[in-house]
C-alpha cells in the first residue's frame, strides 16, 4: 500500500502536465484534468473526475471529485488545485503550488484520510517518470511539501494518526541535489494494540496507551566538497525520552548518492568525520528496566548492579582498558541517576569507513582511539 499512495501523490504531483499549442494562454482545464487522469492511470486501472475549471483571478486550475481504483484500494480526492501553472515547460510539469485535499484511500485491510497535502515551487523537467523507481526522481525538485491531519485506520483497531508532516529544500547549486533539507513529524501517535509481541507487552506493562512522537531531520549535501552533514536526528517521545544522532560524512559523490544500486561502492570513497549520540531519560529507563526485571524474574535493583560487571566482561574482549574504564564509569553513573548518556566520535582527521571496518574486524581495540570515541553521562 505504501508504494500505492506513493504513486498516486506523484501522479497528482504530475497533474496538468502543458498540453502542446497552449503556450502563453490560459491553462485548458478539461485538457489538463484529462492529462491527470492518463497519468494515474499508468499505476491505476481507472481514474476519473467531476469537473475542472480554470479560475483567472487567482491562476488556479481546480479539480474536483478525482477518483481511482487499483486492484482492492479505492482513492478519493474531493480537490486538487494547480496555481502558477508553468506552461513554458514543454517537457514535464511545474507550479507555483499544488494542492489536493479530502484525500480517502480504502482497501479491505485499512482507511488512510488526508485532509490537505501541498507542494510549492514544483518542476519536474520531464513526464518520463517512472512512479514505482525513486532513482528516476532524481532531476524533480520543489522548495516544500506538506500533509496535514493524517488517519491510518486499520480494520478493527484505533487509528495512526500524524498532525504535520513537513519537508522543505534549500538548493545551493544547480545539480538538484546540493543543499539543505529538513523534515518533520508532528505528533504521530500509534496506539499499543496494534503493536506486538515484547513491544505491547511492555506499553502494557508500563501504562503507555500509545506511542507519542515528534520526529526532526535536518541534513545537507554538497555534491561539490563531496559531504553528507546529517545535522539533527531527533526522536522525540513524549513521557519516555528523547534521542539526539548527528553525523558528518565525505567522500560521497553524487552518482552514488543517487543511485542505489551503487551504494556499496561508497564503502570505497566514504569517510567519517564526526558523530553524536545522545539519550535523554524521561522515565521510559525506569519502566523499562522494571519490565525486564520482571521478564527475568529479578529485582530491579539486582538488574542495575549486574550490569557494569556484565558490560566491563563484553568490552574487555575489546582488550582497550582505559575505552572499557570510560564506557563503565558513563553506565555506572547513569543508572545511579539516569537522566543522559551520550557518545561522540570526533577523530582528528576524517577516517575511512573502510578502513574502521577493517580494523573492527582485524583489530578492534584501535577503534575507539581511531575514532576519538567518548562516552559520558550526565552532561
Amino acid at each position: 500500500m505504501i508504494s500505492f499512495k506513493h504513486r498516486v501523490i506523484g501522479a497528482t504531483l504530475t497533474a496538468g502536465l502543458f498540453v502542446p499549442g497552449l503556450a502563453f494562454a490560459a491553462p485548458d482545464a478539461i485538457a489538463v484534468a484529462d492529462r491527470l487522469v492518463e497519468i494515474m492511470e499508468t499505476s491505476a486501472s481507472d481514474a476519473s473526475y467531476e469537473s475542472a475549471q480554470y479560475n483567472a483571478a487567482d491562476d488556479t486550475v481546480t479539480i474536483v471529485n478525482l477518483a481511482f481504483t487499483e486492484d482492492k484500494d479505492t482513492g478519493s480526492f474531493a480537490t486538487v488545485i494547480i496555481q502558477g501553472y508553468d506552461e513554458a515547460n514543454t517537457g514535464g510539469f511545474g507550479a507555483d503550488r499544488v494542492t489536493a485535499s479530502g484525500f480517502e484511500l480504502v482497501n479491505d485491510k485499512a482507511q488512510i484520510l488526508i485532509s490537505e497535502l501541498s507542494i510549492a515551487n514544483l518542476d519536474i523537467p520531464s513526464v518520463d517518470v517512472d512512479t514505482d523507481d525513486p532513482e528516476s526522481w532524481n532531476q524533480v525538485t520543489y522548495t516544500s511539501l506538506e500533509f496535514a491531519n493524517i488517519r491510518a485506520i486499520p480494520k478493527g483497531s484505533d487509528p495512526i494518526t500524524v498532525a504535520l508532516v513537513k519537508s522543505a529544500i534549500n538548493y545551493t547549486g544547480d545539480d538538484g541535489i546540493s543543499g539543505n533539507g529538513s523534515l518533520s513529524i508532528d505528533d504521530l501517535s500509534v496506539p499499543a494494540q496494534i503493536m506486538e509481541g515484547e513491544a505491547r507487552a511492555f506499553m502494557k506493562a508500563s501504562g503507555y496507551d500509545s506511542l507519542e512522537l515528534d520526529i526532526t531531520v535536518d541534513a545537507a549535501y554538497d555534491a561539490i566538497a563531496k559531504t553528507l552533514d546529517l545535522n539533527t536526528l531527533t526522536v522525540d517521545a513524549q513521557n519516555m525520552g528523547v534521542v539526539n544522532f548527528s553525523a558528518q560524512m565525505g567522500g560521497i559523490p553524487k552518482d552514488l548518492l543517487r543511485d542505489s544500486a551503487q551504494m556499496q561502492g561508497l564503502m570505497a570513497t566514504a569517510t567519517l568525520r564526526g558523530a553524536r549520540l545522545s539519550f535523554a531519560n524521561a522515565s521510559i529507563f525506569d519502566k523499562g528496566l522494571d519490565f525486564a526485571a520482571g521478564l527475568t524474574g529479578q529485582d530491579p535493583a539486582q538488574l542495575k548492579a549486574q550490569a557494569p560487571f556484565v558490560l566491563g566482561f563484553g568490552l574487555a574482549q575489546i582488550n582497550n582498558e582505559a575505552f572499557t574504564k570510560m564506557v563503565t564509569r558513563a553506565v555506572t553513573d547513569f543508572l545511579d541517576d539516569p537522566r543522559s548518556l551520550t557518545v561522540t566520535i570526533a577523530p582528528e582527521n576524517p577516517v575511512p569507513v573502510a578502513q574502521i571496518a577493517g580494523a573492527a574486524m582485524s583489530s578492534p581495540k584501535v577503534v575507539p582511539d581511531l575514532l576519538g570515541v567518548a562516552v559520558v553521562a550526565n552532561q
